[in-house]
C-alpha cells in the first residue's frame, strides 16, 4: 500500500528572472497555472481519493521558483493550505525553488504556513556546467541556501540533472556526493531532454549538442541512485513527470524520455545483481520479494537472458518470497557437500559498479 501522497500544485515560471536554455515549464509540466482560490477545492478533491489512515499526505508547489514570488502571492497560495495541516488532514507542505532565492526571512514565512521541505533546483554543482546551461547561480550559492534551509529546520531536497551541456559523468557524481554532503535527504534526478521552443532546441538543431541515449541515462541514473541509497538518501524520482505534449510527442524533440525511466533504472540495478551471480555455478536457488518481480525480469523482459542462464532448466530454482527484503536475492550456493545462503542486495551492487563514488 502506498504510504506517501503528495498532492502537486505547477505554478510555472512564475517567481523566475531567467530563462535556462533547457527550460520551458508550460511544456514540460503540460498544466497550466493555478490560482490561490483553487487550491482548497483541489486539496478537497484530492484527499477524497486518499486513504485516511496510516499514510503522510502533503501539498507540493512545484515548476516555478516558489520563493522568487512576492510574499503577497506565497502567503495567498500557503494560506489556502494551511488549514488542512492545522486539521491534521495534511502533513505539511513541500515546495521547489531557486538558490539564489532563499533568505531567512522568506523561510520564516514557509514555516509558519507548515512548510516542512524546500527542494532547490541545483541541477549541478559545476560552475561551468551551471553557467553553460545559463542558471544564474553558483555552486557556493548552493551551498549558501542549503545549509541556511537545515538550520531553519527544513528537511532538504536537492534537484538535480543528468545530461547537461558540458556535463560529464564525473560532474554529475561530483554533484550527487555534494548533495550528500550538504545534508539533503531528497532528491529528484531528471535526465534533460530537448522541448521544443528552448534555446536547447536552437542547440540540438545546429548540432551544438547532442543529448544522452536512453541507455547512457538509465547508467548514469542507476549510478547514482546507488550511490544514494548506499548513504541512506532517498530518490523520490528519477524521469520528468510525463505530460501530454511528451507523451504524443508535440513538444518533445530529442534526449531520453521514457513514463517508465525509473523502471528501467530498477531493471537495470537487479541486471546487475544477476550478473554478479553468472561465474557461480553451484547456485541452487534464488529467492526474490514478489514487489520486485517486475524490475527483477526487467523492463520488458529485458533480464530474462540472464535469468536463464541461472535458473534455466536443470539450473536454480527462483522463487518469490515475501520474507525477502525488497531490494534483495537471498541466494543459496552449493559448495563440494556444503551450502551457504547468503543475500546479495544493493550496495553491494554499487560497490562493484561505482567504487569511485563509494570511495571517502
Amino acid at each position: 500500500m502506498k504510504r506517501n501522497y503528495v498532492i502537486p500544485f505547477f505554478i510555472l515560471h512564475k517567481g523566475c528572472p531567467h530563462q535556462c536554455i533547457f527550460c520551458d515549464q508550460n511544456r514540460i509540466t503540460g498544466q497550466r497555472n493555478i490560482h490561490p482560490e483553487e487550491d482548497a477545492d483541489t486539496i478537497e478533491r484530492y484527499l477524497s481519493t486518499i486513504p485516511s489512515n496510516g499514510v503522510n499526505i502533503e501539498v507540493g508547489f512545484f515548476g516555478g521558483t516558489f520563493t522568487g514570488l512576492a510574499a503577497e502571492a506565497q502567503e495567498g497560495f500557503l494560506r489556502a493550505a494551511y488549514p488542512f495541516i492545522a486539521e491534521g488532514r495534511v502533513r505539511g507542505i513541500r515546495l521547489s525553488t531557486r538558490p539564489d532565492f532563499i533568505d531567512k526571512g522568506g523561510l520564516e514565512l514557509l514555516r509558519r504556513y507548515g512548510v516542512v521541505c524546500v527542494e532547490l533546483g541545483v541541477q549541478s554543482m559545476s560552475d561551468r556546467v551551471l553557467s553553460v546551461s545559463r542558471r544564474g547561480y553558483t555552486a557556493l550559492d548552493v551551498e549558501r541556501a542549503s545549509r541556511m534551509i537545515l538550520k531553519e529546520g527544513f528537511m532538504l531536497g536537492h534537484q538535480i540533472m543528468v545530461g547537461l551541456p558540458s556535463s560529464r559523468p564525473e560532474h554529475e557524481y561530483y554533484t550527487a556526493r555534494r548533495a550528500r554532503e550538504l545534508g539533503a535527504s531528497q532528491i529528484r534526478i531528471y535526465p534533460l531532454i530537448v522541448i521544443k521552443g528552448t534555446e536547447l532546441a536552437e542547440w540540438w538543431t545546429a548540432k551544438r549538442y547532442e543529448p544522452l541515449k536512453e541507455e547512457d541515462a538509465v547508467e548514469r541514473c542507476m549510478r547514482l541512485i546507488l550511490y544514494f541509497e548506499a548513504h541512506n538518501v532517498k530518490v523520490i524520482r528519477c524521469g520528468l513527470h510525463p505530460s501530454e505534449g511528451l507523451l504524443n510527442g508535440s513538444d518533445y524533440l530529442a534526449g531520453p524520455f521514457h513514463p517508465s525511466l525509473r523502471q528501467k533504472v530498477e531493471s537495470r540495478i537487479f541486471a546487475v545483481m544477476l550478473e554478479r551471480l553468472l561465474p557461480n555455478t553451484g547456485i541452487t536457488a534464488v529467492l526474490f520479494n514478489p514487489g520486485d518481480e517486475a524490475a527483477l525480469f526487467g523492463f520488458q523482459g529485458k533480464n530474462s537472458v540472464l535469468l536463464h542462464k541461472i535458473s534455466g532448466p536443470g539450473k536454480a530454482a527462483l522463487t518469490r518470497d515475501i520474507e525477502v527484503p525488497r531490494g534483495c536475492l537471498r541466494v543459496t550456493e552449493r559448495q563440494g557437500e556444503r551450502e551457504r545462503v547468503f543475500t546479495l542486495d544493493r550496495k553491494q551492487a554499487a560497490e562493484q559498479t561505482i567504487p569511485e563514488l563509494l570511495s571517502p
